[in-house]
C-alpha cells in the first residue's frame, strides 16, 4: 500500500486535473514547449505562483508548432551556402531568440486554448461527482417502473439512506443481480456490518442476517423500519423474480446478562 508521504507517478496524468487539484490563480499564464519533450518529461513540465498570477509550462504543441516552419524561419538557414562570415553558433543564437519571440507571440493564444480545456476538465468533474444520477433518473423513470411492476417509487417516496447507496448499481444491475456473493459483500458495505450472511429458510426463500453490534433499542427500531423498503427495492431490482427474502438485524456477540440492555431477536432469544 502506498503512503500518503510517497511520491506519486503522475507522468500519465494530464495537466488539467492536477491543476485542478491546486490552488490555481484565474490570472494563468501557459507556455507550451513542444510536444518532443513528452519523451522525457510529464504533461506538466512546471507550475510557478507568483502573486497575482500562475505560470504553467507544458509539454505540449503550440500553435506555433502546428504552423509550417517557412512561415517564420527561411529553408536551410543554418546551412553554409558559400556565405562570407557565416558563423553557425551565431546564425544558431539568432534562430533560438526569434523562435523565443514568436513563441511568445502564441502564448496568449495557447493560454486561452488551454482555459477551455480546463473548463472543459472542471465540468467533467463536476458531472462525475454527481454519479450516475443521470442513469439512476431512467431507471426510476414512471414508466420503466410500472413494467417490472415494481413498487420502488412508493418505497422511495422518502429519503432512505440504504435505498441511497445501492441505488448507486443500478446502471450495474444486470452483472450484479442473483450474484448472491457480490451482493453480501455490497450490503457489508452499505450497513458498515461486522458480517452479513444468507440462510435458506425453505426452497426459493432466503433470509439476510445482518451482524450490527451495540445497537440501542432505538436505533435498531429505526435500523429495522428502514430496512422494509431497502429489502423490497432489493428484491425488486438485484435478485431473481422466484426468489422471496426476508432480513433479522442480530448482535450474536452480547452476552445474556440480566440488567443490561436486551432486545428480544436482536441480542437475546427466549
Amino acid at each position: 500500500m502506498k503512503k500518503q508521504n510517497q511520491i506519486k507517478d503522475t507522468k500519465e496524468i494530464k495537466a488539467e486535473p492536477l491543476l485542478l487539484q491546486m490552488s490555481c490563480d484565474d490570472n494563468l499564464f501557459v507556455q507550451m514547449e513542444g510536444v518532443f519533450f513528452r519523451n522525457y518529461s510529464e504533461d506538466l513540465m512546471n507550475f510557478e505562483k507568483e502573486e497575482g498570477y500562475s505560470t504553467v509550462t507544458l509539454s505540449r504543441d503550440s500553435i506555433f508548432h502546428l504552423l509550417p516552419e517557412r512561415l517564420f524561419f527561411k529553408e536551410n538557414s543554418l546551412i553554409n551556402e558559400r556565405k562570407h562570415f557565416f558563423d553557425f553558433n551565431e546564425e544558431y543564437k539568432e534562430l533560438k531568440k526569434k523562435k523565443k519571440e514568436i513563441l511568445s507571440f502564441f502564448y496568449p493564444f495557447d493560454t486561452i486554448l488551454f482555459k477551455l480545456s480546463l473548463d472543459l476538465e472542471q465540468k467533467l468533474n463536476l458531472f462525475a461527482e454527481a454519479g450516475n444520477e443521470i442513469f439512476i433518473k431512467y431507471f426510476l423513470d414512471e414508466s420503466v417502473v410500472q413494467t417490472r411492476q415494481c413498487l420502488v417509487s412508493d418505497n422511495t417516496s422518502e429519503s432512505n439512506n440504504y435505498i441511497d447507496k445501492l441505488r448507486l448499481l443500478l446502471p450495474f444491475v444486470s452483472q450484479i443481480r442473483g450474484n448472491l456473493p457480490l451482493l453480501v459483500d455490497l450490503l457489508k458495505i452499505i450497513f458498515s456490518a461486522y458480517k452479513v450472511e444468507i440462510k435458506e429458510i425453505a426452497p426459493f426463500k432466503k433470509r439476510f442476517i445482518i451482524q450490527i453490534e451495540g445497537l440501542s433499542k432505538e436505533e435498531y427500531l429505526a435500523m429495522d423500519r428502514a430496512l422494509v423498503p431497502f429489502f423490497d427495492f432489493l428484491h425488486c431490482w438485484f435478485l431473481p423474480v422466484e426468489l422471496i427474502c426476508d432480513f433479522r438485524i442480530k448482535d450474536f456477540q452480547q452476552l445474556f446478562k440480566l440488567g443490561e440492555p436486551l432486545i428480544l431477536d436482536y441480542n437475546t432469544n427466549l
